[in-house]
């Protein structure tokens, strides 16, 4: 829990999905390193910061080292004598280098870290008034979704006609671990990855099943199951042309820089399922001399 006995004066950098909004302007008032008795005391599980001044640390909606939130740390500004009347020693013994902006000759830093060590081990730094943003949990899950391609949809027999009373096998054509890459969204590295949890398939005819735990296995004709009852698919009682749909559903998971994979609740699907087009007929019996 994070208690602050008297408020900050700062304006807080205000996290949310895309933006970090920059700070007023940092006034001979505000203070983060001097010995006045407005003090923030930060404690969340491993390690313990406390913090003189007016600074602040916010926490954010990702979990962090052992699920507890990633925290963010106003440090303040540096000064060139370093003296830390107006810097978070929270933040490490010396500040780094931040630009000026309009109407703020010394805008303030920023650290993100896994958890509050003393001293923070940073995930990233960066500056007020730099579009350097830490996302929200939403913005990872709608980033992992903006990500995601539908698996495409495995059918045997492959020639695009299935036959009414004979099962035809499904399948999807995916990996169970699909990495996703590096997230656009920030300004320091955050992979992205999804895990296979099951496939829901509609196969046009009122008929529905879900294919887990794993994605299936492709027919293969040097291996031929026979009536493959052990295999996933579905028997078509009439002939006609259906629309096969099929909905994949994955857990998600993030890594900040090289740390531990996090997985995020609930699973996430691409925005367009996967679908395929089959003509059922009627096998034909025909006779034939001796």
């Amino acid at each position: 829990m994070i208690t602050v006995k008297r408020c900050a004066t700062l304006v807080l950098a205000l996290l949310a999905a895309y933006v970090v909004m920059p700070l007023a302007p940092a006034t001979a008032a505000s203070s983060c390193g001097g010995t006045s008795d407005s003090v923030l005391t930060g404690s969340t599980g491993p390690g313990f910061v406390g913090v003189s001044g007016e600074c602040s640390v916010h926490t954010t909606d990702i979990p962090g080292a052992g699920g507890l939130p990633v925290v963010v740390i106003d440090c303040g500004y540096a000064t060139a004598t370093d003296d830390h009347t107006y810097w978070n020693k929270a933040c490490g013994p010396t500040g780094f280098p931040c630009p000026a902006i309009p109407d703020n000759p010394t805008p303030h830093q920023f650290i993100t870290t896994a958890a509050l060590t003393d001293p923070p081990v940073p995930i990233a730094q960066w500056c007020a008034g730099v579009n350097t943003p830490m996302p929200s949990a939403t913005a990872l899950r709608d980033e992992v979704i903006r990500l995601l391609r539908p698996p495409a949809i495995g059918v045997s027999p492959d020639t695009g006609t299935g036959l009414v009373n004979l099962k035809t096998l499904y399948w999807v054509d995916t990996a169970t671990t699909v990495n996703l890459g590096r997230s656009a969204l920030i300004g320091f590295p955050v992979q992205l990855r999804v895990n296979y949890d099951r496939t829901e398939f509609d196969f046009g005819d009122g008929s529905s099943d879900i294919l887990q735990p794993t994605p299936g296995t492709p027919y293969d004709p040097a291996h031929d199951c026979g009536r493959c009852t052990a295999e996933f698919g579905h028997t078509y009682a009439e002939p006609g042309n259906v629309t096969v749909t099929a909905h994949t559903y994955w857990q998600a998971q993030y890594r900040i820089a090289a740390g531990p994979w996090t997985t995020m609740p609930g699973t996430v699907t691409a925005r367009q399922p996967a679908t395929t087009t089959l003509a059922i007929v009627e096998a034909r019996s025909v006779l034939v001399g001796r």
